[in-house]
């Protein structure tokens, strides 16, 4: 199992992945699995390392499981081993975690990540359990954590993360979304070697790089992919100045971002001529287009 963490990590450092946005239908509740196709070759046409599918941006919490299912094998479909693709199977009910394990390993994902169960507190050891028995489900099959408390409520602690490194063998890593710089560089520290840490944490994606998080995932990379690419590319060289440079115009971008950030992204990938849909109700689209002012930026 090792060796195959060791292949994953090698395809996604120094890179990122982006938090894919889910195409929708018009009714904003089932898969357009017509457009994945057109949104995956856009994306590794740009320069990513890997996908991470149906997470925060990509909407999985919301959608019935049976969509994500045919989210993730149309997604598995349309990459066809170009790239390495990150099922997201987190649920707030261990039988649809499982489900969507299985399923997982049915079409050979590449890795598989899962979010604590949300809004309800849950103690360390039935955090534990639950990422126990989604790895058990998936023997063969690298599993991420995803750490995002401030929007999960539960997380994974460094103490939790050294207890999840020792008693699960097909443990790869961790996805952390903290904007604590500190905690971060703590995770790190907790994380054995060989383990991958990819950052999401947008404003602060240079400083956990510089940390040394092996790459990034970010929602924002699925619209606008080129200054992340060129991020992680110059961090990659040690080309420091470069580096800055990218790290600020991804934060002027940012701050061009409405408040419907979902809505947004979506907004923007049909401003460059990915009609991937709406947002699932009854999160709202931005009423003003954001593409024409974000591609300033960029020249």
């Amino acid at each position: 199992m090792k060796m195959k963490i060791a292949a994953l990590k090698s395809r996604l450092e120094q890179g990122v992945s982006p938090a894919m946005a889910t195409p929708l239908q018009a009714d904003g509740y089932q898969v357009n699995t017509a457009v994945l196709p057109q949104l995956v070759d856009f994306l590794i046409e740009k320069g990513v390392k890997g996908l991470f599918v149906g997470g925060t941006t990509g909407e999985g919490l919301l959608l019935e499981a049976a969509e994500r299912q045919r989210l993730h094998e149309a997604t598995m479909t349309a990459v066809n081993g170009r790239i390495p693709v990150l099922l997201h199977v987190g649920a707030n009910r261990m039988d649809q975690a499982l489900s969507l394990t299985y399923h997982a390993v049915q079409i050979k994902a590449d890795a598989i990540v899962a979010i604590p169960p949300t809004f309800f507190g849950m103690d360390e050891d039935s955090l534990l359990a639950y990422f126990q028995a989604i790895a058990a489900a998936a023997p063969g099959i690298p599993l991420l954590l995803y750490d995002i408390p401030h929007m999960a409520v539960n997380g994974i602690s460094p103490a939790l993360l050294a207890r999840l490194s020792a008693a699960i063998p097909s443990l790869a890593g961790i996805k952390t979304s903290r904007p604590d710089a500190q905690m971060i560089r703590q995770l790190l520290a907790a994380a054995p070697e060989y383990l991958i840490v990819l950052a999401g944490n947008e404003r602060i994606a240079l400083g956990s790089l510089a940390m040394g998080a092996d790459g990034l995932i970010s929602g924002l990379s699925t619209a606008v992919p080129e200054p992340f690419v060129a991020l992680t590319r110059a961090v990659g060289a040690g080309d420091l100045a470069a580096a800055r440079r990218e790290h600020k115009r991804i934060n002027d971008l940012l701050d061009c971002m409405p408040p419907q950030r979902i809505g947004g992204i979506k907004t923007i990938l049909a401003e460059r001529g990915i009609a991937v849909g709406t947002a699932v109700p009854p999160r709202p689209m931005p009423e003003k287009g954001v593409w024409p002012r974000m591609k300033e930026l960029l020249i």
